[in-house]
């Protein structure tokens, strides 16, 4: 409730200073609030500045006679701004559709409002992951932003001329897309975790990035989706355990609970690009999900089984 009002005052005080002159009536009509509303709200406009802020005209009408005066509030200083776009960064990476919230001229909201919007809202990653290193967000930021090829190390390797695509927030986890010309794995694509990025070099030269790659990052299903990969079908058995997981919730868009099986377990079917999309949800719901189809994903997940077994047998 406080957030609104502040953006109903900020929003009239917009409007008194770009026009010549406020008209109640005609303003709660293009707002929305009642007339006692905006009363209330000028007044406390001419609490804060003074009464003389604010003139009632012989029609009844509301000017102000210092515009520089009320356009103070409404622009930062450069340390409040540069604080708050970074608060306003944050918030949209995690959540693109967080801005259109804001009115929008949010980059002159006040220091107040800023502050307001960081009670409101608390960023946290998990609680013993290593804190990300905010240089190195920042360039990365710059890379993204400029399509600048860019040496990443990490993990005791150097990654070079990565294209950078996107920093996605998720599950408490910064992770940044790229594509590795020098990578055959997956045509090049991979997502890393930012913790685990130490460095990072930008070049001076660019790269383009296709309608096909934009919509793949935008459409990602998973961090295992096969890039340049046509999808095929994958079979899986699921117990009665956890089948009710599946009821509620589709792990995939193309998941299909396809139909009961003889043993009690019920199919289901996905179209998936890469096998370890489904390895993903085999290691999870472990031991009541079975993969059926394809072959290759039966495989891979039974060797995993195998490692865990002879695991097992290891003297700690």
């Amino acid at each position: 409730m406080q957030n609104k009002k502040s953006f109903e005052l900020l929003n009239l005080l917009k409007e008194l200073v770009k026009t010549s002159e406020i008209n109640v009536k005609n303003y709660a009509l293009k707002t929305a609030l009642s007339e006692r509303t905006i009363r209330r709200y000028l007044s406390d406009i001419r609490e804060y500045f003074g009464e003389d802020s604010i003139m009632i005209t012989s029609r009844g009408n509301y000017i102000a006679v210092d515009k520089d005066l009320l356009s103070t509030v409404l622009l930062p200083s450069q340390k409040e701004s540069d604080e708050f776009e970074k608060l306003i960064d944050l918030l949209h990476i995690i959540n693109p559709g967080f801005t259109k919230v804001l009115p929008s001229a949010y980059k002159r909201i006040d220091d107040k409002l800023g502050k307001e919007l960081a009670d409101a809202f608390l960023i946290k990653g998990s609680p013993h992951e290593k804190p990300i290193n905010i240089e190195i967000l920042s360039q990365l930021k710059k890379a993204i932003k400029f399509r600048k090829y860019c040496d990443i190390y990490s993990e005791g390797r150097w990654l070079k001329e990565v294209k950078a695509l996107k920093i996605i927030y998720c599950k408490g986890n910064w992770q940044l897309a790229v594509i590795n010309p020098q990578d055959p794995q997956n045509n090049g694509f991979s997502v890393i975790r930012l913790c685990f990025i130490d460095k990072v070099n930008i070049h001076s030269h660019t790269f383009n990035i296709s309608t096909y790659t934009e919509n793949f990052i935008k459409n990602l299903e998973s961090f295992w989706d096969g890039y340049k990969c046509e999808p095929y079908l994958c079979e899986v058995a699921v117990s009665d355990e956890i089948l009710k997981f599946f009821k509620v919730k589709k792990f995939f868009k193309t998941q299909n609970i396809a139909e009961s099986l003889q043993n009690g377990w019920t199919k289901i079917t996905f179209e998936i690009t890469s096998d370890d999309m489904i390895l993903m949800l085999a290691r999870r719901w472990f031991p009541d999900f079975i993969i059926i189809s394809p072959i290759s994903a039966r495989d891979k997940f039974s060797e995993l089984a195998k490692r865990y077994l002879l695991n097992l047998n290891v003297k700690f």
